[in-house]
Protein backbone atom coordinates (compact mmCIF):
# COMPACT_ATOMS: atom_id res chain seq x y z
CA UNK A 1 0.00 0.00 0.00
CA UNK A 2 3.10 2.38 1.01
CA UNK A 3 4.02 2.02 -2.40
CA UNK A 4 0.54 2.83 -4.21
CA UNK A 5 0.72 6.44 -1.88
CA UNK A 6 3.90 7.42 -3.89
CA UNK A 7 3.67 5.50 -7.47
CA UNK A 8 0.63 6.67 -8.26
CA UNK A 9 1.17 10.37 -8.47
CA UNK A 10 4.77 9.73 -10.19
CA UNK A 11 3.84 7.61 -12.96
CA UNK A 12 0.29 9.72 -13.61
CA UNK A 13 2.99 12.58 -13.73
CA UNK A 14 4.79 10.53 -15.67
CA UNK A 15 2.15 9.47 -18.04
CA UNK A 16 1.09 13.15 -18.64
CA UNK A 17 4.00 14.11 -20.52
CA UNK A 18 2.39 11.80 -23.01
CA UNK A 19 -0.89 13.40 -23.43
CA UNK A 20 -1.80 16.36 -25.71
CA UNK A 21 -1.29 19.97 -24.49
CA UNK A 22 -4.93 20.71 -25.71
CA UNK A 23 -6.54 17.86 -24.19
CA UNK A 24 -7.41 19.74 -20.93
CA UNK A 25 -10.01 17.67 -20.09
CA UNK A 26 -7.74 14.35 -19.32
CA UNK A 27 -5.14 16.16 -17.74
CA UNK A 28 -7.81 17.63 -15.27
CA UNK A 29 -9.27 14.12 -14.99
CA UNK A 30 -5.58 12.39 -14.55
CA UNK A 31 -4.15 15.29 -11.89
CA UNK A 32 -7.35 14.94 -9.68
CA UNK A 33 -7.62 11.25 -9.99
CA UNK A 34 -4.07 10.71 -9.77
CA UNK A 35 -4.20 13.39 -6.33
CA UNK A 36 -7.44 11.94 -4.88
CA UNK A 37 -6.53 8.50 -5.45
CA UNK A 38 -3.34 9.03 -3.52
CA UNK A 39 -5.68 10.49 -0.30
CA UNK A 40 -7.89 7.52 0.01
CA UNK A 41 -5.30 5.13 -0.30
CA UNK A 42 -3.59 7.71 2.41
CA UNK A 43 -6.68 7.52 4.69
CA UNK A 44 -7.19 3.70 4.59
CA UNK A 45 -3.33 3.78 6.15
CA UNK A 46 -4.86 5.76 9.13
CA UNK A 47 -7.35 3.63 9.74
CA UNK A 48 -5.67 0.52 8.94
CA UNK A 49 -2.79 1.94 11.80
CA UNK A 50 -2.05 -0.16 14.65
CA UNK A 51 -2.25 2.76 17.44
CA UNK A 52 -0.22 0.67 19.78
CA UNK A 53 2.79 -0.79 17.54
CA UNK A 54 5.46 1.74 17.66
CA UNK A 55 7.62 0.45 15.34
CA UNK A 56 7.56 0.42 11.80
CA UNK A 57 4.35 -0.73 10.03
CA UNK A 58 3.42 -1.54 6.42
CA UNK A 59 6.91 -2.17 5.78
CA UNK A 60 8.46 -2.73 1.86
CA UNK A 61 11.59 -4.09 0.84
CA UNK A 62 12.40 -4.62 -2.81
CA UNK A 63 16.04 -5.33 -3.65
CA UNK A 64 17.23 -2.07 -5.54
CA UNK A 65 21.06 -2.04 -6.23
CA UNK A 66 21.51 -5.42 -5.00
CA UNK A 67 25.19 -4.99 -5.11
CA UNK A 68 25.53 -1.95 -3.12
CA UNK A 69 22.86 -3.37 -0.90
CA UNK A 70 20.77 -0.28 -1.31
CA UNK A 71 17.30 -1.33 -1.13
CA UNK A 72 13.87 0.24 -1.73
CA UNK A 73 12.53 0.17 1.66
CA UNK A 74 9.81 2.22 2.79
CA UNK A 75 7.69 1.93 6.35
CA UNK A 76 5.48 4.01 8.11
CA UNK A 77 5.27 5.35 12.01
CA UNK A 78 2.62 7.26 14.36
CA UNK A 79 5.62 9.74 13.59
CA UNK A 80 5.75 10.07 9.72
CA UNK A 81 2.11 8.23 9.31
CA UNK A 82 0.43 12.34 9.74
CA UNK A 83 2.64 13.50 7.45
CA UNK A 84 1.91 11.10 4.77
CA UNK A 85 -2.32 11.51 5.58
CA UNK A 86 -1.36 15.92 5.20
CA UNK A 87 0.56 16.19 2.20
CA UNK A 88 -2.05 13.66 0.16
CA UNK A 89 -4.31 16.02 1.43
CA UNK A 90 -2.97 19.21 0.75
CA UNK A 91 -1.76 17.51 -2.43
CA UNK A 92 -5.54 17.19 -3.86
CA UNK A 93 -6.22 21.06 -2.41
CA UNK A 94 -3.06 21.87 -4.72
CA UNK A 95 -4.01 20.22 -8.10
CA UNK A 96 -7.72 21.51 -7.88
CA UNK A 97 -6.70 24.92 -7.29
CA UNK A 98 -4.32 24.38 -10.56
CA UNK A 99 -7.08 23.51 -12.71
CA UNK A 100 -7.35 27.39 -13.35
CA UNK A 101 -4.23 27.54 -14.44
CA UNK A 102 -3.71 29.53 -17.91
CA UNK A 103 -0.24 28.86 -19.20
CA UNK A 104 0.87 24.88 -19.86
CA UNK A 105 -2.11 22.58 -17.90
CA UNK A 106 -0.06 19.71 -18.90
CA UNK A 107 3.23 20.44 -17.39
CA UNK A 108 1.90 22.11 -14.29
CA UNK A 109 0.17 19.53 -13.17
CA UNK A 110 2.65 17.01 -14.14
CA UNK A 111 5.25 18.81 -12.28
CA UNK A 112 3.11 19.10 -9.23
CA UNK A 113 2.58 15.19 -8.86
CA UNK A 114 6.34 14.66 -8.61
CA UNK A 115 6.66 17.44 -6.28
CA UNK A 116 3.49 15.53 -4.44
CA UNK A 117 5.38 12.14 -4.81
CA UNK A 118 9.18 13.38 -3.84
CA UNK A 119 7.67 14.63 -0.58
CA UNK A 120 6.05 11.25 0.47
CA UNK A 121 8.77 9.50 -0.68
CA UNK A 122 10.90 11.78 2.15
CA UNK A 123 8.42 10.64 5.09
CA UNK A 124 8.26 7.03 3.85
CA UNK A 125 11.65 5.86 3.02
CA UNK A 126 13.80 3.99 5.68
CA UNK A 127 16.96 3.26 3.24
CA UNK A 128 19.16 6.38 3.62
CA UNK A 129 19.89 6.33 0.23
CA UNK A 130 16.26 6.38 -1.33
CA UNK A 131 15.84 9.00 1.16
CA UNK A 132 18.23 11.30 -0.51
CA UNK A 133 16.53 9.57 -3.79
CA UNK A 134 13.12 11.67 -2.59
CA UNK A 135 15.04 14.52 -1.05
CA UNK A 136 16.40 15.38 -4.35
CA UNK A 137 13.25 14.43 -6.40
CA UNK A 138 11.38 17.55 -4.73
CA UNK A 139 14.13 20.27 -5.43
CA UNK A 140 13.39 19.33 -9.29
CA UNK A 141 9.57 20.27 -9.61
CA UNK A 142 10.12 23.14 -7.16
CA UNK A 143 12.63 24.52 -9.58
CA UNK A 144 10.74 24.14 -13.04
CA UNK A 145 7.27 25.80 -11.12
CA UNK A 146 9.36 28.63 -9.52
CA UNK A 147 10.96 29.33 -12.17
CA UNK A 148 8.85 29.08 -15.15
CA UNK A 149 5.07 29.55 -13.38
CA UNK A 150 6.37 32.10 -10.96
CA UNK A 151 5.98 35.48 -10.73
CA UNK A 152 8.38 38.95 -9.73
CA UNK A 153 11.81 37.46 -9.19
CA UNK A 154 11.67 33.96 -9.76
CA UNK A 155 14.70 34.16 -11.79
CA UNK A 156 16.84 34.91 -8.59
CA UNK A 157 14.04 33.30 -6.31
CA UNK A 158 14.88 29.88 -7.85
CA UNK A 159 18.60 29.94 -7.99
CA UNK A 160 18.74 30.57 -4.31
CA UNK A 161 16.61 28.09 -3.33
CA UNK A 162 18.69 25.53 -5.51
CA UNK A 163 21.93 26.37 -3.94
CA UNK A 164 21.12 26.11 -0.85
CA UNK A 165 19.31 23.15 -1.14
CA UNK A 166 21.69 21.35 -2.83
CA UNK A 167 24.73 22.65 -0.43
CA UNK A 168 22.63 20.98 2.60
CA UNK A 169 21.61 17.98 -0.11
CA UNK A 170 25.51 17.59 -0.53
CA UNK A 171 26.56 17.59 3.15
CA UNK A 172 23.78 15.18 3.74
CA UNK A 173 24.82 12.57 1.29
CA UNK A 174 28.31 12.86 2.91
CA UNK A 175 26.87 12.20 6.46
CA UNK A 176 25.08 9.56 4.83
CA UNK A 177 27.80 7.84 2.90
CA UNK A 178 30.05 7.87 6.18
CA UNK A 179 27.57 6.67 8.50
CA UNK A 180 27.40 3.93 6.61
CA UNK A 181 30.72 3.13 6.64
CA UNK A 182 31.10 3.17 10.55
CA UNK A 183 28.73 1.33 10.41
CA UNK A 184 30.94 -1.03 8.26
CA UNK A 185 33.92 -0.34 10.77
CA UNK A 186 31.97 -2.45 13.72
CA UNK A 187 29.79 -4.83 12.30
CA UNK A 188 31.67 -5.62 8.65
CA UNK A 189 28.66 -5.63 6.99
CA UNK A 190 27.23 -2.56 4.37
CA UNK A 191 23.81 -1.40 4.84
CA UNK A 192 21.74 1.71 4.39
CA UNK A 193 18.46 0.49 6.39
CA UNK A 194 18.23 2.93 8.93
CA UNK A 195 16.32 1.15 11.32
CA UNK A 196 19.94 -0.61 11.73
CA UNK A 197 22.27 2.13 11.47
CA UNK A 198 20.46 3.49 14.25
CA UNK A 199 21.80 1.72 16.98
CA UNK A 200 25.52 2.28 15.39
CA UNK A 201 28.00 3.19 18.04
CA UNK A 202 29.56 6.54 16.79
CA UNK A 203 32.25 8.47 18.71
CA UNK A 204 31.71 11.82 19.95
CA UNK A 205 33.96 13.96 17.79
CA UNK A 206 32.14 11.87 14.43
CA UNK A 207 28.58 12.05 15.59
CA UNK A 208 29.32 16.09 16.11
CA UNK A 209 30.30 16.86 12.12
CA UNK A 210 28.34 14.09 10.96
CA UNK A 211 25.35 16.17 13.35
CA UNK A 212 26.31 19.86 11.94
CA UNK A 213 26.48 17.93 7.90
CA UNK A 214 22.47 16.78 8.91
CA UNK A 215 21.57 19.86 10.84
CA UNK A 216 22.51 21.63 8.32
CA UNK A 217 20.91 20.16 5.00
CA UNK A 218 17.52 19.83 7.41
CA UNK A 219 17.83 23.15 8.78
CA UNK A 220 17.96 24.72 5.28
CA UNK A 221 14.86 22.77 4.24
CA UNK A 222 12.33 23.81 7.24
CA UNK A 223 14.66 26.86 7.43
CA UNK A 224 15.74 27.62 10.60
CA UNK A 225 17.38 31.08 11.69
CA UNK A 226 19.66 32.47 10.17
CA UNK A 227 19.69 29.71 7.00
CA UNK A 228 15.82 31.27 5.86
CA UNK A 229 16.88 33.80 3.58
CA UNK A 230 15.96 31.65 0.70
CA UNK A 231 12.20 31.29 2.04
CA UNK A 232 10.10 34.66 1.27
CA UNK A 233 12.10 35.51 -2.23
CA UNK A 234 10.72 31.76 -3.20
CA UNK A 235 7.32 31.86 -1.17
CA UNK A 236 6.87 35.65 -2.97
CA UNK A 237 7.88 34.05 -6.58
CA UNK A 238 5.83 30.48 -6.36
CA UNK A 239 2.25 30.60 -7.99
CA UNK A 240 -0.33 29.33 -4.98
CA UNK A 241 -0.97 25.98 -5.69
CA UNK A 242 2.90 24.61 -5.30
CA UNK A 243 2.97 27.13 -2.62
CA UNK A 244 0.11 24.85 -0.67
CA UNK A 245 2.41 21.71 -1.03
CA UNK A 246 5.54 24.07 -0.54
CA UNK A 247 4.55 25.45 2.54
CA UNK A 248 2.06 22.72 3.83
CA UNK A 249 4.08 20.00 3.59
CA UNK A 250 7.85 20.26 2.04
CA UNK A 251 8.99 22.45 4.73
CA UNK A 252 8.35 19.40 7.24
CA UNK A 253 10.77 17.05 5.53
CA UNK A 254 13.24 19.07 7.15
CA UNK A 255 12.17 18.81 10.71
CA UNK A 256 10.67 14.90 9.90
CA UNK A 257 14.64 14.38 8.97
CA UNK A 258 15.57 15.87 12.79
CA UNK A 259 13.07 13.44 14.21
CA UNK A 260 14.17 10.25 11.89
CA UNK A 261 17.91 10.45 11.91
CA UNK A 262 19.58 12.82 14.46
CA UNK A 263 17.91 12.40 17.28
CA UNK A 264 18.22 8.72 17.44
CA UNK A 265 21.72 9.03 15.77
CA UNK A 266 23.33 11.49 17.58
CA UNK A 267 22.83 11.66 20.86
CA UNK A 268 25.84 13.30 22.45
CA UNK A 269 26.17 15.79 19.50
CA UNK A 270 22.80 17.21 20.76
CA UNK A 271 23.46 17.05 24.00
CA UNK A 272 26.13 19.64 23.46
CA UNK A 273 24.16 21.49 20.66
CA UNK A 274 20.91 21.83 22.32
CA UNK A 275 21.04 25.28 24.08
CA UNK A 276 22.65 26.48 20.69
CA UNK A 277 20.06 25.04 18.00
CA UNK A 278 17.19 26.04 20.68
CA UNK A 279 18.45 29.97 20.64
CA UNK A 280 18.21 29.66 17.08
CA UNK A 281 14.58 28.25 16.45
CA UNK A 282 13.62 31.17 18.94
CA UNK A 283 15.35 33.98 17.71
CA UNK A 284 14.10 32.61 14.14
CA UNK A 285 10.59 32.99 15.76
CA UNK A 286 10.59 36.65 16.71
CA UNK A 287 12.65 37.71 13.89
CA UNK A 288 9.86 35.75 11.41
CA UNK A 289 7.03 37.16 13.40
CA UNK A 290 9.59 41.09 13.92
CA UNK A 291 9.57 41.36 9.99
CA UNK A 292 5.95 40.17 8.90
CA UNK A 293 4.62 43.29 10.79
CA UNK A 294 6.47 45.65 8.50
CA UNK A 295 5.24 43.60 5.35
CA UNK A 296 2.94 45.47 3.08
CA UNK A 297 2.43 42.27 0.63
CA UNK A 298 0.22 40.12 2.11
CA UNK A 299 1.67 37.11 0.53
CA UNK A 300 5.09 38.27 2.10
CA UNK A 301 4.14 38.72 5.65
CA UNK A 302 2.49 34.98 5.47
CA UNK A 303 5.82 33.64 4.13
CA UNK A 304 7.36 35.34 7.03
CA UNK A 305 4.94 34.47 9.47
CA UNK A 306 5.83 30.61 8.43
CA UNK A 307 9.79 31.63 9.20
CA UNK A 308 7.93 32.22 13.04
CA UNK A 309 5.65 29.03 13.32
CA UNK A 310 8.47 26.87 12.15
CA UNK A 311 10.74 27.99 14.62
CA UNK A 312 8.50 26.50 17.12
CA UNK A 313 8.80 22.94 15.36
CA UNK A 314 12.36 23.30 15.84
CA UNK A 315 12.57 24.12 19.29
CA UNK A 316 9.74 21.47 20.41
CA UNK A 317 11.87 18.84 18.49
CA UNK A 318 14.97 19.84 20.46
CA UNK A 319 13.15 19.72 23.94
CA UNK A 320 13.72 16.33 23.34
CA UNK A 321 10.88 15.20 25.64
CA UNK A 322 7.53 13.51 25.00
CA UNK A 323 5.55 16.63 25.12
CA UNK A 324 8.16 19.04 23.30
CA UNK A 325 8.06 16.11 20.25
CA UNK A 326 4.09 15.51 20.20
CA UNK A 327 3.62 19.12 20.36
CA UNK A 328 6.12 19.64 17.41
CA UNK A 329 4.35 16.81 14.99
CA UNK A 330 1.36 18.10 16.23
CA UNK A 331 1.65 21.29 14.83
CA UNK A 332 3.46 20.42 12.06
CA UNK A 333 0.49 19.12 10.59
CA UNK A 334 -1.82 22.27 11.79
CA UNK A 335 0.96 24.86 10.09
CA UNK A 336 0.60 22.63 7.06
CA UNK A 337 -3.22 23.23 7.54
CA UNK A 338 -3.02 27.26 8.23
CA UNK A 339 -0.45 28.40 6.37
CA UNK A 340 -1.92 26.47 3.53
CA UNK A 341 -5.03 28.18 4.00
CA UNK A 342 -3.84 31.38 4.39
CA UNK A 343 -2.16 31.32 1.20
CA UNK A 344 -5.25 29.99 -0.73
CA UNK A 345 -7.15 32.90 1.16
CA UNK A 346 -4.33 34.97 -0.21
CA UNK A 347 -5.00 33.80 -3.59
CA UNK A 348 -8.21 34.79 -3.79
CA UNK A 349 -8.35 37.93 -2.72
CA UNK A 350 -5.56 38.77 -5.44
CA UNK A 351 -7.54 37.32 -7.70
CA UNK A 352 -10.33 39.57 -7.12
CA UNK A 353 -8.29 42.53 -6.56
CA UNK A 354 -5.46 42.34 -8.93
CA UNK A 355 -3.41 43.40 -6.20
CA UNK A 356 -1.88 41.83 -2.40
CA UNK A 357 -0.80 45.15 -1.16
CA UNK A 358 -2.29 45.97 2.10
CA UNK A 359 -2.52 49.63 1.68
CA UNK A 360 -5.02 48.92 -1.23
CA UNK A 361 -7.36 46.80 0.14
CA UNK A 362 -9.21 47.84 2.88
CA UNK A 363 -12.95 46.37 3.34
CA UNK A 364 -13.92 43.54 1.48
CA UNK A 365 -16.02 42.32 4.64
CA UNK A 366 -18.64 44.21 2.58
CA UNK A 367 -18.42 42.40 -0.42
CA UNK A 368 -17.05 39.41 0.68
CA UNK A 369 -18.99 38.29 3.70
CA UNK A 370 -18.05 34.20 3.79
CA UNK A 371 -14.25 35.07 3.02
CA UNK A 372 -14.35 37.17 5.91
CA UNK A 373 -15.60 34.24 7.99
CA UNK A 374 -13.04 31.70 7.14
CA UNK A 375 -10.36 34.33 6.84
CA UNK A 376 -11.19 35.09 10.64
CA UNK A 377 -11.32 31.56 11.71
CA UNK A 378 -8.11 30.56 9.85
CA UNK A 379 -5.80 34.17 11.44
CA UNK A 380 -7.19 33.31 14.98
CA UNK A 381 -6.27 29.60 14.79
CA UNK A 382 -2.44 31.11 13.62
CA UNK A 383 -2.93 33.20 16.55
CA UNK A 384 -2.72 30.23 18.57
CA UNK A 385 -6.70 30.95 20.10
CA UNK A 386 -7.44 28.10 22.48
CA UNK A 387 -9.88 26.05 20.96
CA UNK A 388 -8.53 26.00 17.64
CA UNK A 389 -5.89 23.97 16.56
CA UNK A 390 -2.82 26.54 16.38
CA UNK A 391 -3.06 26.82 20.42
CA UNK A 392 -2.80 22.75 21.82
CA UNK A 393 0.72 22.51 19.46
CA UNK A 394 2.08 25.66 20.68
CA UNK A 395 0.94 24.76 24.32
CA UNK A 396 2.28 21.46 24.52
CA UNK A 397 6.06 22.67 22.39
CA UNK A 398 6.01 25.87 25.35
CA UNK A 399 5.79 23.10 27.85
CA UNK A 400 8.48 20.49 27.29
CA UNK A 401 10.81 23.57 26.54
CA UNK A 402 9.67 24.91 30.45
CA UNK A 403 10.62 20.93 31.55
CA UNK A 404 13.48 19.97 29.02
CA UNK A 405 16.73 19.04 30.94
CA UNK A 406 18.44 19.66 27.69
CA UNK A 407 17.30 23.27 27.56
CA UNK A 408 16.99 24.20 31.25
CA UNK A 409 19.70 26.43 31.22
CA UNK A 410 17.73 28.97 28.76
CA UNK A 411 14.31 27.39 29.59
CA UNK A 412 12.37 30.67 30.62
CA UNK A 413 14.37 32.94 27.73
CA UNK A 414 13.12 30.49 25.32
CA UNK A 415 9.27 30.46 26.64
CA UNK A 416 9.81 33.99 26.64
CA UNK A 417 10.48 34.05 23.27
CA UNK A 418 8.20 31.90 22.50
CA UNK A 419 5.14 33.95 24.20
CA UNK A 420 6.94 37.36 22.41
CA UNK A 421 6.96 35.99 18.81
CA UNK A 422 2.89 35.07 20.05
CA UNK A 423 1.96 38.37 20.65
CA UNK A 424 4.12 39.83 17.76
CA UNK A 425 1.69 37.09 15.47
CA UNK A 426 -1.52 38.77 16.98
CA UNK A 427 -0.42 42.19 15.80
CA UNK A 428 0.71 41.71 12.32
CA UNK A 429 -2.24 38.99 11.80
CA UNK A 430 -4.89 41.63 13.64
CA UNK A 431 -3.11 44.31 11.21
CA UNK A 432 -3.75 42.20 7.69
CA UNK A 433 -6.94 41.00 8.46
CA UNK A 434 -8.50 44.41 10.19
CA UNK A 435 -6.22 46.09 6.94
CA UNK A 436 -8.15 44.18 4.12
CA UNK A 437 -11.65 43.20 5.72
CA UNK A 438 -12.66 45.70 8.18
CA UNK A 439 -11.99 49.07 7.41
CA UNK A 440 -13.61 51.54 4.84
CA UNK A 441 -13.98 49.75 1.38
CA UNK A 442 -12.24 51.69 -1.47
CA UNK A 443 -13.70 49.42 -3.85
CA UNK A 444 -17.37 48.07 -3.89
CA UNK A 445 -19.12 45.87 -6.01
CA UNK A 446 -16.46 42.62 -5.32
CA UNK A 447 -17.08 39.05 -5.81
CA UNK A 448 -17.24 36.44 -2.44
CA UNK A 449 -15.44 33.33 -3.21
CA UNK A 450 -17.69 30.59 -5.29
CA UNK A 451 -18.78 28.01 -3.78
CA UNK A 452 -15.65 25.64 -5.23
CA UNK A 453 -13.78 27.66 -3.79
CA UNK A 454 -15.66 27.48 -0.08
CA UNK A 455 -15.04 24.11 -0.95
CA UNK A 456 -11.19 23.99 -1.10
CA UNK A 457 -11.73 25.97 2.23
CA UNK A 458 -14.09 23.96 4.52
CA UNK A 459 -11.97 20.83 4.82
CA UNK A 460 -9.04 23.03 6.10
CA UNK A 461 -11.52 24.81 8.36
CA UNK A 462 -13.41 21.41 9.92
CA UNK A 463 -9.87 20.39 10.71
CA UNK A 464 -8.88 23.36 12.18
CA UNK A 465 -11.97 23.28 15.16
CA UNK A 466 -11.89 19.46 15.00
CA UNK A 467 -8.32 19.06 15.85
CA UNK A 468 -8.37 22.24 18.45
CA UNK A 469 -11.29 21.05 20.59
CA UNK A 470 -10.45 17.14 20.64
CA UNK A 471 -6.86 16.24 19.35
CA UNK A 472 -6.77 12.92 20.93
CA UNK A 473 -6.48 11.10 17.80
CA UNK A 474 -3.87 12.52 16.44
CA UNK A 475 -1.42 12.40 19.41
CA UNK A 476 -2.84 8.99 20.98
CA UNK A 477 -1.04 7.95 16.88
CA UNK A 478 1.90 10.10 17.71
CA UNK A 479 2.62 8.76 21.18
CA UNK A 480 4.18 5.34 21.02
CA UNK A 481 6.38 6.15 18.40
CA UNK A 482 7.73 9.02 20.09
CA UNK A 483 8.21 7.15 23.24
CA UNK A 484 9.85 4.52 21.06
CA UNK A 485 12.01 7.46 19.56
CA UNK A 486 13.20 8.52 23.38
CA UNK A 487 13.66 5.37 24.26
CA UNK A 488 16.11 4.32 21.74
CA UNK A 489 18.13 7.68 22.02
CA UNK A 490 18.55 6.03 25.77
CA UNK A 491 19.44 3.11 25.18
CA UNK A 492 22.09 4.10 22.44
CA UNK A 493 23.50 6.65 24.92
CA UNK A 494 23.89 3.63 27.53
CA UNK A 495 25.76 1.56 24.80
CA UNK A 496 27.95 4.52 24.19
CA UNK A 497 28.30 4.80 27.97
CA UNK A 498 29.31 1.62 27.95
CA UNK A 499 31.85 1.29 25.38
CA UNK A 500 33.29 4.14 26.50
CA UNK A 501 34.21 2.73 29.84
CA UNK A 502 36.09 -0.13 28.04
CA UNK A 503 38.01 2.22 26.51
Amino acid sequence: MLSLIIFIPLLTAIALIFVGRDNTGLIKMAGVGAATSTLLVSLWLLFAFDVNNPGMQFVQTLHWVPALHINYLVGIDGISLWMVVLTAFLGVVAILMSLNQKKDLRNFIALMLALEAGTLGVFLALDTILFYVFWELMLVPTYFIIGLWGEGRRVYATMKFVIYTLVGSLLMLVAILTLTMVHYGATHEVTFDLRILTHTHIDTFTQMWMFLFFFVAFAIKVPVFPLHSWLPHAYVACPIPALILLTGAMSKTGAYGFLRFCLPLFPEAIESMALVIGFMAASGMVYGAWIALAQKDIKALVAYSSISHLGFIVLGIFAQNGEGIEGSVLQMFNHGIIASSLFLIVGFIEFRMGTRNLGELRGLSKSMPVLYGVFMLVMLAALGLPGLNGFVGEFLILMGVWTSHLLAGLASILVLMGGLSIVFASIYMLYMFQGSMQEKPTVENNSDISSSEFKLLLPACILILLIGLYPKPIIDRVSPSVESLLHLEKTVNLETGKDNDHH
